[in-house]
Formats: C-alpha cells, structure tokens, sequence
C-alpha cells in the first residue's frame, strides 16, 4: 500500500521537472528572439558602452575588496555586548543597594560604550549608502538593453561576456556585504535599544534617590547595631577598590587617544621647563634667581607630574569618580613631596591630618555597600576634620613659609567647615548618602583649593624661569615677561574659580543636572519674529569676537610697543601689527557668523541698519577707523617718531585702530583720534632719520676780531662729540646791534632726543672759548 504513493511523487516530481524545462527553454528562445545582431553603426557605441562599463565594474569592485573593513567592528562587538550583560545582570542583582557614585559611574561607562556603538552605527550606515548606490550602477549596466545583442566581432563579444559575467559576480558579492551591513546595523541597533534601556533605569534610580536622600535611609547613628549590616568595613573597601579599578581600565579602554594627548602634553611641558631650569642654573647669578622659585627648585618632574595631575582630567568631558580619586591621589602625592619643605612645624602635623582624612573619604567615596564602621568611621573623620577647620582658623600663624598666603583661604576653610557641620548632622540622622556627599565635598574643596594653589604658583614660576632663562635673546625684545606674568596671576585665579566650581558641583552630585539645563538653555529653539535662533548659536558667535580679540590683544602685547618708545628708536612693526589685527577681527567676525548660523540675508539687513547708524551719528567713529587701516597703509608716522600735531607735540606711542598715543615731554599720554593725524597738518621730525638742526645766539662787542671769534667758536665745537660734523657748524653774523655783533650759531646733532643737552653743552663751551680768548659776550653796556 505504501509502495503507489511513493511511486505517484516520483511521477510528480518528474512533470514538474519537465515543466520547468519547457518553460526555461521558451524564456531562452525568447531571449534569443529578442537579441538582434548588431549593425556597423551601433558597433563604435557598444564599444564605448563596453570600456565605460568595465572601469565602472572594476572601481566598484576594487571598493568592494578594500573599501569596506567589518574587523574592527566584529572583534570589539562582542567585549561591548558582554560587558553589557554584565551591567545588566549587576543591576538587576545590586541596583537598589548601588549608590549615586555607583549609579553616576555605571550611567558614564554605558554612555562611553553607546557612543562607541554609535560612531559604529554611522560607519555601517555609510556602508550601506556606499553599497546601495554601487549596486544601482552594476544593476543599471546588467540591464541596458544595448548590452543584449549578436556582436559578429568574435573579441568583442568574449569582452562583452565578460564584461556581463563581471557585473554578475560583483552585484551577488554586493548583496551579500549588504546583507551582512544589515545584519550588524541590526545587532547594533539591539545593543543600543538595551544600552539606553538600562542607562535610562539607572538614570531614574539615580534621580529617586536623590529624592528619597533627605528621608532618611539609614537608622539614626546612635541606633545603629553592627548585626544590620551583612558584610564587614574591610570586605566592602576591597570590593570597592577592585569595583574602581574596572571602571578606570573600562573607562581608559576607549580613551587611550586622550590619554595619549594628555601624555605628549606632560613631556612637552617638561622638558621645556628642565631646558629652561639647566639655562638657569649655568648662569653666574643663578643662586639669586632660583631664590625666588620655590616648587619648581626642588623637583621640576615633580612639580610638572603634580601638574600633569591636575590638568589632566580636564581632558575627559565626564570620567568617573574612581578615576578622578586615582589622579587625585597621584597629586596628592606630588604635592605633599613639594610642600614639605615649606610647612611651619606646627602645621605638618595639620598638613599630614588632612591628607590621611582625604584619604579616607576617597575611599568611602567608591564603596558601593554600607557597613557599621563606614558610618561611625564618617562620624569621626567629621569630628576630626572640624576640629582642624576651627584649629587653623583660629591660629594667626603662617600655615606656610616663604609662600604668599591666598586671600581665599580663609572663606575655603569657613567653606569647607559648613559643609562638614552638615555631613556630621545629616549622618547623625541617618542620610548617609548626604552625610557621605558633603564629607568627600568638604575635604575635597579644601584639598583642591590648595592644589590650585600650588598650580598657580608653578606657572608662575615657569614664566619667571622662562624670563631669566632668555633674557638675553632677540626674541625677548619683544616679549616682556614680567608684565606676562603680572597679566597672568588674574586669569589664572579666575580659571582655578572656574576649575574649583566645577569640582564643588560635581562633588555635590549635581554637574549631570547642572548639564542638562544648561543643554537645554543653550539648545532650546526660540524666535524673535520670524527669526529662529539659540542661545548656542549667540554665545557661539560672541566667543569667537571674544576670541578675535583675545588674540588680536596677545598680538598687541607680544610685539608691544614699550621697547620701540623707549629706545627712541622708530619701528614699522606697530604698522604691520596694525594690519594684522584688523584682518583677525576680519576673519574672526565671519567665522562668528558662519558658526551661529547667521543667513546672508539677516546679515545684508544688520549691516543696511548699520550703515544708516552710521550716516546719522556714527560718522566720525567710522572716519577714525577707516583713518586708522590708511595709516596702516601709508605710514606717514611710526612708533617712536616725533610729531607735532595742533598744539600738541610728543612720541608716537601706540598707533590703534580709532586711536593713537602721543607720549609728551610732561609724561603724560596723548590721545589723538586718527581722523585728526590725517586731516589736520602734521610736522614729523623723525620721518626721514633723526638727527636735528639746533642753533642759539650771541652777542660780541664792536671791538671784536670777527675772524678770530668764528675761529675759536668753530675749533671749540669741533671738540664735541654731540655735534655733527657733516653738516659741518656753520657760524654766520648775523645783525650789527646797538650795542653788539649779534653772532648766530647753527650746529646738527644725530638725535633729536639729546638736542637741548647738546646745545647746552655748545652754549657753555663757545662762552668759555671766547672768555679765555679774552673776548667778553655783550647784549647791552653793562652799565
């Protein structure tokens, strides 16, 4: 019985294959029907089709081979995918008990893996762009119809099988690298979904917590028993350590680019700080020098190894906690080695305290469990660090020797002693995670504030070091150091401000909220009539003039005017400084409007509104600019000339863009508008070189030998050195008085600037000349 139905399949199995050959065979007679043989004149068109064809299918081919690398992507998915089920089973065993720094780390290290995963979704998506267009073009040549004809030409039509047989082969390798683009694109797209599932739960944990903080999670710390805890002070900080030390090596794994920046940064800045401490030290007063470096005389690698420490985290947008107590420690370190020397006897012993204390905290700081000595452990560092607060507070001695004390110091320790007060209270309650956050902000802010005291001093120290250790070359000429350094102690108290805000802030599990309003403020569309901008896109166009002018400003300094004016020396550099800076301002303000996004024709209105601003009342601060770019161009005065302008005479100074200095006789400084330099008359003293012609009278009695005085007066100013002797002194009579033979005498001097002394000098001697010649100067009888 089984035997008829296994017959009538293979029967069936037989018509249908018969039938499939019949209809294979119509369609390829059809296709033959269809093909025609190709004429003369289409035989020049289908070679042309042939060759363009073919460096298509090869290009697209040798893309396909080289162009498209899935390594990278296969071999660091799956680290990427296991961590993420490690995250994800960690939290769904752990996530209540994890705290806000665990939660802050764990939210950091998935956003550090989704950004991987994302610059790996944009490369596959280009892929597939790349892909589908390339698979267009070899479908579009499979299906020209020109392609499917009789071709007499026997080698033209193996090229043309060929060529065909090529774009088959290419278009299946094409989908098959499609298929498997799509098929990663897909399992990134998994991996992403989970990874934004799991960031946002812990986000949402993280935000509860934050509310229930003042609730009160733990008992109250006198009703607290150590049996409510299940595992011991000691086995938490291990765990702690070893839970640190994975998120650092996660965190690092992905940012070995900055951390190789950051590296090429520390031994550029070294070696041009030990060049500049060996220049030193070779020279004959370097005992003197180095008096007055502190930090930077006993170790220069420490000192550069506590700033690499301190500057370094500044590289990372937003690391975890772990790793900022890891830097923090190594410049903890650095810092204690540097300032050893400098601490009085009583305050090592507050000094060696504090560190211990900050230690401590670091190390509270990563433990993800709480345990009974962790609580009376926070109770009794706060009592400690309290009472240290209120010790250097209240002592009236130096806490340093021979180092400035800071004008912040005090409100850092008052700072620094309330949130302590809190910690202590809020731990008595029973809010750990709050007595825990203000504790490590406490000594944290403490300890920062004098790591950025310290920082502050070394780069002042260096810019000294960069003074004596060059001050002999050409390049300083240009460049004064002292000023530099004075300039610089204010913007670096500003940026340590900034730097130590942002730590408060972070300390206080605040800087992601302190993020995201920011993004939302700066981001957030808004309109003005039909005009649709952002606060971004303005404090982006404001930086970059702010940046112009920075620049433009350091510029003006560098290549200053101080050496030119002091040296009575004119300089053509003002001038080219000049040019340079309005064509900063030039580029700066065009690159603010191409970065806010500014259109063109927002812009044609702004510079119309403009343009009728200045035809009412901005007409003369126009006229001064344009004045200011024409003597940059034609130069009738320079740095260090003497003019006389009006009433008002002096040295050329400073040459600005509305406006330049005029630095008088009297001391003061001049301001002249350049509309005035151009418009009123203008005497230039210095125009061609600087040498002046000075002249004074006297007076001879009748009864003088005229030749015999001009003789003596022309052999005596001979005999100064002051005065010129081409041109030669010309000594001419000048006027038969009525009492006297009026004698004037014109003599040159090669600088305008020892004019008045040199014709003093002239004066004194032609007097002392003719009187021991015997012949008596004479205005008037004397009786």
């Amino acid at each position: 019985m089984a035997f008829y139905p296994k017959k009538l399949r293979w029967l069936l199995l037989a018509c249908l294959l018969f039938c499939l050959q019949n209809v294979f065979a119509q369609q390829i007679a059809k296709a033959q029907k269809q093909r025609h043989v190709a004429t003369e004149a289409e035989i020049p068109l289908l070679v042309n089709k042939v060759e363009n064809y073919t460096i298509t299918i090869d290009k697209n081919n040798f893309v396909l081979k080289r162009g498209f690398d899935f390594s990278s992507i296969e071999d660091t998915l799956p680290g990427i995918e296991k961590k993420l089920k490690a995250f994800k089973l960690k939290f769904e065993q752990q996530g209540k008990k994890m705290n806000l720094r665990s939660l802050n780390s764990a939210v950091i290290l998935l956003q550090e893996q989704s950004d991987n995963l994302n610059v790996y979704k944009k490369i596959l998506t280009t892929y597939n762009d790349q892909l589908t267009k390339s698979n267009v073009e070899i479908k579009k040549i499979l299906g020209d119809p020109d392609l499917n004809v009789l071709i007499p030409d026997s080698v033209l039509n193996d090229q043309l099988h060929d060529l065909l047989n090529e774009g088959r082969s290419l278009d299946t390798l094409q989908r098959q690298m499609l298929s498997k683009v799509n098929l990663l694109r897909n399992r990134l797209s998994v991996d992403l979904l989970q990874l934004h599932d799991l960031s946002s739960d812990m986000s949402y944990l993280s935000i509860s917590k934050k509310i229930d903080m003042f609730s009160g999670e733990e008992p109250p710390l006198f009703k607290v028993k150590a049996s409510q805890f299940q595992q011991s002070y000691a086995e938490i900080i291990v765990s702690g350590i070893q839970r640190s030390f994975k998120i650092i090596s996660i965190f690092l794994g992905g940012k070995m680019h900055l951390v190789t920046l950051a590296l090429l940064t520390f031994i550029f800045i070294t070696t041009w700080l030990m060049s500049n401490m060996r220049r030193v030290r070779k020279q004959d007063n370097s005992k003197s020098v180095l008096q007055q470096v502190h930090f930077l005389r006993r170790s220069v690698l420490i000192g550069s190894l506590a700033g690499f420490f301190t500057y370094a985290p500044l590289f990372f947008a937003n690391p975890p906690m772990s790793f900022l107590h890891l830097t923090e420690a190594f410049r903890m370190a650095a810092i204690a080695f540097l300032l050893l020397p400098f601490l009085n006897r009583s305050s090592r012993p507050v000094w060696i305290a504090l560190l211990l204390l900050w230690l401590f905290y670091a190390i509270d700081d990563v433990l993800l469990d709480t345990a009974f000595g962790e609580r009376w452990g926070l109770f009794i560092a706060g009592i400690l660090l309290l009472l240290l607060c209120i010790k250097m507070l209240r002592t009236r001695l130096s806490f340093f020797r021979h180092i400035e004390e800071s004008p912040a110091a005090k409100m850092l320790i008052i700072f620094t002693l309330a949130q302590v007060i809190l910690s202590i209270l809020f731990n008595l309650g029973g809010c750990l995670a709050l007595a825990k956050i203000f504790g490590v902000s406490a000594i944290q802010c403490l300890m920062l504030g004098i790591s950025l005291k310290v920082f502050c001093t070394m780069v002042l120290e260096a810019i000294y070091l960069q003074t004596e250790a060059y001050h002999e070359s050409r390049f300083s000429d240009f460049i004064n150091y002292r000023e530099l350094q004075h300039r610089f102690l204010r913007n670096l108290w500003i940026l340590a401000c900034i730097v130590w805000a942002i730590g408060l802030i972070r300390n206080l599990t605040l800087y992601d909220v302190l993020m995201k309003v920011t993004d939302l403020f700066f981001h957030e569309p808004r309109s003005i009539g039909s005009y649709q901008f952002t606060f971004a896109s303005i404090a982006i166009f404001f930086c970059i003039i702010w940046f112009s002018s920075l620049i433009s400003s350091f510029i003006s300094f560098f290549f200053g005017h101080e050496k030119a004016t002091a040296g009575g020396k004119r300089s053509s550099l003002n001038s080219m400084m000049l040019l340079i800076r309005l064509a900063i301002w030039t580029v700066g303000f065009l690159i603010a409007v191409a970065a806010a996004g500014i259109p063109i024709d927002k812009l044609s209105i702004m510079l119309g509104a403009l343009g009728v601003g200045i035809g009412f009342g901005l007409q003369n601060i126009v006229n001064n600019l344009v004045s200011g770019v024409i003597l940059a161009f034609e130069r009738p005065i320079q740095i260090g000339d003497q003019i006389e302008i009006g009433n008002k005479s002096g040295t050329v100074k400073e040459i600005g863009v509305r406006s330049s200095k005029i630095h008088n006789a009297e001391g003061a400084d001049i301001i002249v508008p350049n509309g005035d330099l151009l418009s009123q008359h203008l005497i230039n003293w210095t125009m061609q070189d600087r040498s002046k012609r000075v002249e004074f009278m006297i007076g001879v009695p009748y009864s003088t030998d005229l030749d015999q005085a001009r003789e003596i007066i022309a052999e005596k100013l001979k005999q100064n050195e002051n005065i010129l002797q081409n041109p030669a002194p010309v000594i001419i009579i000048q006027d038969f008085g009525e009492y006297a033979i009026s004698i004037r005498i014109l003599v040159w001097v090669a600088d305008l600037g020892v004019a008045g002394g040199a014709r003093s000098s002239a004066m004194t001697d032609t007097k002392k000349a003719l009187s021991d010649a015997g012949i008596q100067l004479q205005i008037r009888p004397l009786n």
